[in-house]
């Protein structure tokens, strides 16, 4: 009997303690804007249980947790020692429409459940949406695919980078973001796009979840929950090795022109385009160039050019080669296969093998050397025919001067008979030898004749005009 009135007396001391650890949820706000936060307080008395063990598994359907925190304070009432706890909870609705925050239950007590109003837009926040697409949308294990975001809303939002956290065996890798205006049902928008590369590296269903992405308006935190998205990837065929890319390549090839110096070494370039490559892959998809009597090569170089930050990447390939022998010699043809995953077949791109010429050094120096020699021969004899023709001119004017110089018939007769053109051919004892020698080298001229009869009249009468 005492058992049992000891037991009733402290059921009595403790039951208002039990009565009074109810759990009290507040709402900062009833109705918000899609993007904008809530805070909800929870609080209680006499609890003997921490609030930090609270499961808040029941508001992950409907919202994004941003911050938690808890609080306890411990006074004195009418003599007795009250423990109170507060947590503080900053949510982020996940949608708009009617939202139920649930009620939660906490050391034997339940909380009320409470209503949020959550509108898709109002005069402070834009109306904001998103899509998220794959393309292609059904893939091959080890093909590169792009997985686009686009974000529209007014532009009036700043938006935070987004970190995409990889699917389970799936590589990722950011690609160049980008933003355009467009309209849309009549009305302008802001397209912010965001983009990856994802190459799924096993068969299977996988799924993107993106985290929720931030925004700021005048210095406002906005969070949105962003779409997430299934694709399928069904197995690459079992006989294809690894390093062959899926997806179609492009090739360029740039060999070494002009005329190469025998057992000096050169380049021949490729540059490749596609998805899914890498410099160990290219290593392996490069045939085995061989060496041979009139070739001998070098290991290829391998580097990635031009803009990472794109779904197709550009590699050069450097093939160092050294000619062997002079003449003209062809190339090996190489052959770059890839996988077709429309087709589902090997494909392949043939580069087709150029024709280089080489020339030994010593001959090519001794045919420069005799070029040279040549050249200086021409110079020398043109030099030698200038001046000799120079000389002639310098004779043949003399002999002018002569003859413009003479002041009497005679004088003119001696000057004419002296006459040299330059090559000592005219010089003649008498006018008449002096014609003949004139007529022979230029041709019969009557007028010159009938002029040189009247200098003999003058200078001899006509008893000289035979002489």
């Amino acid at each position: 009997m005492v058992k049992w009135l000891r037991w009733g007396c402290f059921m009595l001391l403790v039951l208002p303690a039990w009565a009074s650890a109810a759990l009290v949820a507040h709402m900062d706000k009833s109705e918000i804007t899609l993007g904008e936060p809530v805070t909800v307080t929870l609080s209680t008395e006499l609890a003997r249980a921490s609030l930090d063990e609270l499961k808040l598994n029941a508001l992950q359907a409907d919202f994004d947790i941003y911050r938690r925190s808890s609080d306890t304070q411990t006074q004195t009432i009418h003599g007795r020692q009250v423990t109170s706890q507060t947590m503080t909870l900053v949510l982020y609705p996940l949608h708009s429409g009617r939202i139920l925050f649930p009620a939660l239950r906490f050391a034997g007590a339940s909380s009320r459940p409470l209503v949020l109003e959550v509108r898709s837009s109002s005069a402070d926040v834009p109306h904001v949406w998103f899509k998220l697409t794959l393309h292609p949308e059904r893939l091959v294990t080890r093909q590169t695919a792009r997985l686009v975001l686009d974000i529209y809303d007014d532009g009036s939002l700043q938006w935070s980078p987004l970190w995409l956290p990889p699917p389970a065996a799936v590589h990722v890798r950011e690609l160049a973001s980008s933003q355009h205006e467009e309209m849309l049902n009549g009305v302008p928008v802001t397209v912010h796009r965001r983009a990856w590369a994802i190459m799924p590296l096993r068969a299977g269903s996988s799924v993107v979840n993106l985290p929720m992405l931030e925004a700021l308006k005048f210095g406002n935190r906005l969070r949105y929950a962003l779409p997430s998205l299934q694709f399928d990837t069904r197995p690459a065929p079992a006989y294809l090795p690894v390093f062959v890319p899926i997806g179609k390549i492009e090739v360029r090839s740039r060999p070494p022109t002009g005329t190469l110096v025998l057992n000096r070494p050169v380049n021949w370039i490729l540059t490749v385009r596609g998805t899914g490559l890498s410099a160990e892959g290219l290593a392996k998809l490069l045939p085995v160039l061989t060496d041979n009597d009139a070739l001998r090569f070098y290991p290829a170089q391998i580097e990635q050019i031009g803009d990472a930050n794109t779904l197709a990447q550009t590699w050069r390939l450097t093939l160092p080669f050294q000619p062997l022998r002079a003449g003209n010699m062809r190339l090996p043809t190489l052959v770059l296969p890839y996988f077709d995953p429309l087709g589902g077949r090997i494909e392949s791109v043939v580069i087709q093998p150029p024709v280089i010429t080489a020339v030994n050094p010593l001959w090519h120096k001794l045919a420069r050397l005799a070029v040279i020699a040549g050249l200086l021969v021409a110079v020398t004899w043109l030099a030698y025919v200038c001046w000799r023709q120079y000389q002639r001119w310098q004779v043949r004017r003399a002999s002018l001067r002569r003859i413009e110089a003479a002041t009497d018939c005679s004088e003119l007769s001696q000057a004419l008979r002296d006459f040299d053109p330059g090559d000592g051919g005219l010089r003649a004892a008498t006018l008449n030898q002096w014609l003949a020698a004139m007529a022979l080298h230029h041709g019969e001229n009557t007028t010159l004749r009938q002029l040189v009869q009247q200098l003999q009249a003058c200078c001899y009468g006509v008893s000289c005009a035979g002489g």
